[in-house]
């Protein structure tokens, strides 16, 4: 009976056993980061217990859960927390999405990090992974769109010059430089002369609360450039490769030989004899399109880059190397670059840390010798009815000899070999905890050789004779050489102590900046063999030679104090002293302070209770900058010059000097002050975070040349007297999330900033060609002629005020602005009966306004995709000449031309009557007229990528990824067709086209 009790006891307790094994469930995965690589250390919990693993060093892990409901939460840090419930499911792969806006990130300030939860500065931070998303080849064409504040306008993409010009927060001087200091690895450099790939992040220091630390060279804003390092583990190698082509985003389109002989009113048998030999004949009878002629290469463009990173504990390197090879659509028009960057850390002890930085590059930029002007403006130019290329192959006379195809394809070269070296050894000293001290040497080498041939090409001047003529009349040859040498030495000692909930870091820093640059250069005309580009081919009875130098130094103290209480209530101070050579010892040295402060609402239990936000920050800044980038090293000066004042002494010649302009030993930095309010917030755990800020930035003691009287018979000298104003917001929204394994995010940024001129020292306005800076405007308005349609008849034209050139019906009517005081109280009142310069008004803002960004990015099971989308809301951009003017000196037209022009049946047209114009009429004036609106819509890159997940085992490789890119797809605007919205305000033509590229890629890692 017993036995019988225990069998039956047992038989129960199996079936319990197989009851609760029924249920319980092992569940396998992997945990990959946003690059589908391994994510070791990742936490796997049960939800509601305490339960849970973490990934092996493959990112893999095993759990064993109660039943098919159970929901696990993975974490890791930098990377939010995701959910997943098995469902039955037991394999998995998780991708995580990361977190770039974590209140622990870690974000690059002016002489190292903070962590974002403690910045009270304006900082924005751009990641590399962001930066290599575009297959560019200067990095400042990645940074369009991808801050608010920061202004990246990209206006050629002429191979070698393609970069963008920044600008952070507006324009602040009138005759300084506007462009931000640019930091790599905390080295001042050019941000176009680092490979894309090498970026790890970059900061955007925008206030002065962030930059003042930088004194005299912050004004107007700061770029921090950080590049890759090695990381501890098993080396790994990286090849990223890229190819494809480009092609103009638009170009103006002309019509054809038989129209232009109509538009400009020829005989009708003339045209009828023309249009019945121009296929027999067209060495007489051209019908030249001379866009498609200078427009003939693909435009091949190709990347290979090659990294190896890794290393133990004590020794971390991380070495790379690049090629780049960027044709263009034109020939003869390219740009190579080949560089290498090693960075190396080692550690020697527990308190000495070495840092040892390698930089070295060679580009090679090459382009027919001719001007812009010479061969954009001319194929824009030169009508239909001249000869490029005679059918036996010989170059057309073009006009006059100008024939743009001849001097791109036959008339020289001009080669620009750039050698660039920086290095950077740097050590850190750590005698206790949180006392450290570090000091870093770098200099850098930069050797510029120019080599430029005119080549003369031959042109038939009349075809049936066959007579010629030499263009140029003679060839020439000349070389140049520029060195530059910079020594930089920086010393640092910084120290941090928590003392219950108090913070303290404090900051100390001495800077040595010294730079010596230096050029000469020699040319001989007259080459027997074109092919034989060496100096001493020519001749010597026309040699020539050049030769200059100069330097420059800074000195510089500075200091940071940073406090916080709790990390709730949040504190920071900098100070600057420089000392410049670029100013008379009595005004040498100037100091540049700054203050800013931040609360943390959420840390208060008034607010935490809400439980609306995760994170609600306010801020506030206020400091002051200066501008050192005056042009001369040596302003203070008074200028000899030598060569201009000869004197004859018998039969002899002895060469004289002459001082040209006044000196003005009293003139001190241009300084900046600028004062900044923001909110940071985020929402539903930080997967939403936003940023709103809005600044005063003012500018002061901005050097200017105010007049003297003639009779002192030099030129005035500069003086600070001046004062602009910007103001402006900026706003950021990112939505990161994910639903299973489909990860997106939302990006957006808007921006605007109103510039104004508030002092001129009394000069009430500057006025250069077709642009004005007054006082209550921008800098650099557009200046011209207040339109008032056109002249509908002869009549109107008699009646109105005296104007410029033989007026007809269809010309530009101008307005008789009101320019005499008659009645004595300062403001006009009268108009007089004839327009003059007089009659000048500001007619439009070249600067771009609400300047907006929209980047969508998602992936799914491997795939990735992403999509840019960048704008501006407010631009004006005044065309002239050849680019815009229809027929301007006998020139040609464009197609829209056609349809746009007055005439009796379109007396509100566009554009004015289709006639020959030349520089002294109406039409061939800055006007409304040729003001454009150049706001747009960009769809600035689209990509689409593949990681390749199944075959990492089979090629022993981490990670394999193709993808493909179109840069600058499209652009949506209200110009006339063929105008790009980005082209220089003022261009009468020369101008190299924006392209469109189409890019195929591919990472693979070892």
């Amino acid at each position: 009976m017993k036995r019988k009790l225990l069998i039956m006891v047992l038989c129960f307790m199996g079936i319990g056993i197989n009851q609760i094994s029924a249920q319980e469930m092992l569940v396998r995965g992997k945990v990959l980061d946003e690059k589908q690589m391994a994510l070791p250390g990742a936490n796997i919990m049960i939800k509601g217990t305490t339960s849970g693993t973490v990934t092996d060093i493959d990112g893999e892990f095993s759990i064993s859960v109660p039943n098919s409901s159970t929901v696990l939460v993975i974490s890791f840090l930098g990377y939010f927390t995701q959910e997943i419930t098995v469902n039955n499911q037991n394999d998995f792969s998780i991708s995580m999405v990361p977190n770039l806006d974590d209140l622990g990130e870690v974000v690059v300030v002016g002489y190292g990090d903070q962590k974002r939860i403690n910045l009270t500065g304006s900082v924005e931070t751009i990641s590399g992974a962001a930066i290599a998303k575009q297959p560019v080849f200067q990095a400042s064409q990645a940074l369009v769109g991808m801050a608010p504040g920061l202004t990246a306008i990209q206006t050629t993409s002429r191979p070698g010059a393609d970069g963008a010009t920044l600008r952070i927060r507006g324009t602040g001087s009138l005759g300084a430089s506007n462009d931000p200091l640019v930091l790599i690895d905390g080295i001042q450099g050019d941000i176009n002369n680092i490979d894309p790939a090498d970026i790890e992040t970059i900061s955007v220091l925008k206030d002065a609360a962030a930059a003042a630390i930088y004194g005299s060279r912050g004004s107007n804003g700061v770029i921090l450039v950080t590049t890759k390092r090695g990381k501890e583990g098993v080396m790994n190698v990286t090849y990223n490769a890229f190819a494809g082509w480009q092609e103009p985003q638009t170009l103006p389109t002309y019509v054809g030989a038989l129209d232009f002989l109509r538009v400009t009113n020829e005989n009708p048998d003339f045209i009828s004899n023309y249009e019945q030999n121009m296929a027999s004949n067209p060495d007489i009878y051209p019908d030249t399109d001379w866009m498609d002629l200078l427009f003939t290469e693909s435009g091949f463009q190709q990347y290979h880059n090659v990294s190896v990173n890794g290393g133990t504990e004590n020794i971390k390197m991380l070495a790379s190397i690049s090629y780049t090879d960027q044709n263009a659509n034109v020939k003869n028009y390219y740009f190579k670059r080949y560089s290498g960057r090693f960075n190396t850390d080692i550690k020697v002890n527990k308190k000495v840390n070495l840092a040892f930085d390698l930089n070295f590059s060679q580009e090679l930029t090459g382009e027919p010798n001719s001007s812009l002007d010479q061969i954009f403006r001319g194929a824009f130019r030169i009508p239909p009815t001249a000869v490029a290329i005679h059918s036996d192959g010989s170059w057309g006379d073009g006009w006059s000899g100008e024939n743009p195809i001849a001097r791109v394809n036959d008339g020289g070269n001009n080669v620009l070999q750039n050698n660039y070296f920086r290095g950077l050894i740097k050590l850190n000293y750590e005698p206790i905890k949180n006392l450290n001290f570090s000091l870093t040497y770098s200099p850098e080498y930069r050797d510029l050789t120019r080599k430029n041939f005119t080549k003369m090409y031959t042109t038939i001047l009349d075809w049936p004779t066959k007579k010629t003529r030499n263009v140029p009349d003679r060839n020439s040859l000349s070389n140049s050489n520029t060195k530059i040498f910079e020594d930089n030495v920086i010393g640092l000692v910084s120290y941090k102590k928590n003392y219950l909930d108090h913070n303290f870091a404090i900051l100390g820093g001495y800077e040595f900046i010294k730079s010596q640059w230096s050029q000469f250069g020699a040319s001989r005309t007259d080459f027997i063999i074109d092919d034989l580009e060496q100096l001493n081919a020519g001749a010597e009875t026309n040699m020539r030679n050049f030769g200059s130098a100069t330097h420059s130094s800074l000195l510089s103290y500075f200091s940071r104090f940073n406090y916080s209480f709790k990390d709730k209530y949040l504190f920071e101070a900098n100070i600057r002293r420089d000392a410049s050579s670029r100013f008379a010892p009595e005004n040498r040295v100037s100091y540049f302070p700054s203050f800013s402060a931040g609360w943390r609402l959420t840390e208060e239990a008034f607010f935490s209770n809400l439980g609306f936000f995760s994170e609600f920050k306010l801020r506030a800044s206020w400091g002051r900058l200066g501008n050192q980038q005056i042009g001369s090293d040596f302003p203070y000066t008074s200028n000899i010059v030598l060569g201009t004042s000869n004197f004859i002494f018998g039969d002899r010649i002895a060469t004289g000097a002459a001082q040209n302009v006044l000196a003005n030993r009293e003139i001190r930095w241009e300084t900046t002050e600028t004062t900044n309010f923001a909110l940071d917030a985020g929402l539903v755990d930080n997967k939403l975070l936003f940023t709103v800020e809005y600044y005063v930035r003012t500018t002061k003691d901005i050097l200017l040349a105010l007049p003297v009287p003639l009779v002192v018979g030099l030129s005035a000298p500069l003086q600070n007297a001046g004062t602009v104003e910007n103001r402006g917001f900026d706003f950021s929204l990112m939505w990161r999330d994910a639903i299973g394994s489909f990860r997106y995010s939302v990006n957006a940024n808007f921006s605007d900033v109103r510039n104004s001129v508030v002092d001129l020292g009394g000069l009430g306005q500057i006025i250069s060609g077709n642009s004005i800076t007054t006082v209550g405007s921008p800098i650099n308005s557009i200046f011209g002629y207040q339109s008032q349609g056109f002249f509908q008849s002869q009549d109107e034209i008699n009646e109105a005020p005296r104007q410029f050139g033989a007026l007809i019906p269809g010309n530009i009517r101008f307005l008789n602005q009101l320019t005499i005081d008659s009645d004595g109280d300062g403001i006009p009142d009268t108009a007089d009966a004839v327009i003059n310069p007089d009659d000048r008004v500001i007619i439009g803002d070249p600067f771009p306004r609400y300047t907006y960004a929209l980047t969508l990015n998602a992936d799914y099971k491997g795939f990735d995709f992403s999509i840019m989308f960048q704008g501006v809301g407010k631009r004006d951009v005044f065309l002239q000449g050849d680019a815009i003017w229809p027929l301007h000196n006998a020139g040609k037209v464009q197609e829209w031309h056609t349809t746009d022009s007055w005439t009796p049946e379109r007396p509100n047209a566009r554009i004015p009557i289709l006639v020959p114009t030349s520089s002294g009429s109406n039409d061939a004036r800055a006007t409304d007229v040729w003001v454009f609106d150049a706001s747009y819509l960009a769809i600035r890159n689209l990509s689409l990528g593949y990681n390749f997940p199944t075959l990492k085992n089979r090629l022993k490789t981490q990670n394999l990824r193709v993808y493909t890119s179109i840069q600058n797809l499209a652009n949506f605007n209200n110009l006339p067709p063929g105008t790009n919205p980005l082209t220089p305000n003022g261009s009468g033509g020369a101008i190299f086209p924006i392209t469109r590229a189409y890019t195929f890629g591919a990472s693979l890692t070892f």
